[in-house]
């Protein structure tokens, strides 16, 4: 009797095993012209990473045959992985055929479909609304109507997860999660898009007030395709971001290192010059604990070689407004600071009056100012800098240009200071009204 028992168990570890190993088909259709790209994704520690693409045919069709890595949840469609807005999530295992439907905002399971991703698409129509509510901008919801929702749809919740039966043991526990996971990502989202009404501490509702972070920080979040997003969201519900909370403190409310890894390797990518990197990168890359989190760092840090200290500094060269080109070259033996600004921003404006400022305590020295527009306006900055008399060397250079990519510039103002024999000091230098500014100009045009 045990010596069948064991030949059963084995038998049926077999099957699944061979089972992995078979591949899976994607039949799928669109409106003929309507994407023309479609994308396959496979979840990679709670980011979506793309492994293969298809381009439709001329009647709509396109298809994808592959084997999956893992059991578990990949996504398709023609979105960004990173808004995954146009992404839809499946589940595959290997051996199955999943046949629909796909438009930008929707898709629709047609033909034979595993129960798996027939109980996802049943789910995915249960919770379209409020997934709509929770991760879109604006519109015209405010907390007085997601609120009553909230509650409303939390109490169907467990009888849901116990009518999705599929006879799969692995996706039946992930799927009765990730429905409690799902639910938490939209409606901790909706607290963080901006809206034309927000709650007092006192107007929130049950499930806010009683809500556990602690309970999704788990590693169950690098098993989903939003995992890293939410793991921000499940941080800022446990300090109060007004006190303006230092990265120890952020990391502090995090339990499992792997988490604590994932959330660094955030803060890296928005990292703009590699000696806050490296600093950043040695104190925390001890929770750098799966071999993908530390190549991700290295790749993070690659990109940021340019910004190191000592480097040449990307050679500009961009007009006046006369139209005369000025590079960086034409300034040698100066200490250079780059004021990355437009006529649009209002931080930038709140600027002017300090670096004037510095510019007239600084006049005779060794110092170079020069303002940098990424304005696509070209005749609205002309007009501005004339009618405000700024000081310093004025280029136009529009947006998306050359130093803009070569130092990840994706918010201004921005500033720049490069010394005397043109190489990198600083690729994200303190502001005028900084004080730090003023030292290190100092400190340079000594040199």
């Amino acid at each position: 009797m045990i010596r069948k028992t064991l030949l059963l168990i084995t038998a049926a570890l077999t099957s699944f095993a061979a089972l992995a190993q078979l591949p899976s088909n994607i039949n799928g259709s669109i409106t003929p012209g309507k994407l023309n790209r479609i994308g396959l994704f496979k979840v990679l520690n709670g980011r979506l990473k793309e492994i293969a693409t298809a381009v439709p045919d001329g009647q709509g069709r396109f298809g994808f045959r592959f084997t999956p890595e893992y059991e578990g949840l990949y996504a398709l469609g023609s979105g960004n992985p990173q808004s995954q807005q146009g992404l839809f999530r499946f589940y595959f295992k290997g051996n199955e055929e999943l046949n629909l439907k796909l438009d930008q905002g929707a898709y629709e399971l047609t033909g034979k479909n595993s129960p798996e991703n027939q109980a996802l698409y049943t789910w995915d129509q249960q919770s379209k609304s409020f997934h709509d509510k929770g991760l879109t901008p604006g519109g015209r919801s405010t907390y007085v109507d997601f609120f009553p929702e909230v509650e409303d749809f939390k109490g169907k919740l467990d009888g849901i997860k116990k009518k999705a039966k599929t006879g799969n043991a692995n996706f039946d526990k992930l799927f009765s999660e990730l429905i409690d996971y799902d639910f938490a990502y939209y409606a901790t989202s909706y607290l963080q898009m901006p809206r034309t009404a927000h709650p007092s501490k006192e107007e929130m509702s049950d499930y806010y007030t009683a809500f556990k972070a602690d309970r999704y920080l788990t590693p169950t979040l690098l098993k989903l395709p939003y995992g890293d997003r939410f793991l921000t969201n499940l941080v800022y519900r446990k300090v109060d971001l007004a006190s303006k909370p230092t990265v120890e403190q952020l990391v502090s409310t995090i339990g499992p290192d792997v988490l604590k890894g994932q959330y660094i390797l955030q803060r890296l990518e928005g990292v703009r010059s590699y000696s806050d990197f490296q600093e950043m990168n040695n104190t925390y890359k001890k929770y750098f604990t799966l071999p993908e989190q530390i190549e991700r760092a290295k790749a993070i840090e690659l990109k940021l070689v340019e910004t190191k200290t000592g480097v040449p500094a990307f050679q500009f060269s961009y007009p006046d407004l006369s139209g005369k080109k000025t590079n960086l070259a034409d300034l040698k033996g100066k200490v250079v600071l780059v004021d990355m600004w437009a006529t649009w921003c209002g931080p930038c404006r709140a600027e002017e009056p300090h670096w004037e400022k510095l510019n007239e305590e600084f006049k005779g020295k060794p110092i170079a100012f020069v303002g940098i527009s990424v304005d696509q306006d070209k005749p609205k900055w002309e007009t501005y800098v004339k009618e405000k008399n700024i000081k310093g060397i004025q280029l136009h250079a529009g947006p998306g240009n050359e130093l803009t990519n070569a130092y990840k510039v994706n918010g201004i103002p921005r500033y720049i200071l490069i010394d005397k024999a043109g190489n990198l000091i600083s690729a994200d230098s303190p502001r005028p009204s900084d004080p730090k500014l003023k030292t290190l100009l100092e400190e340079w045009s000594k040199k």
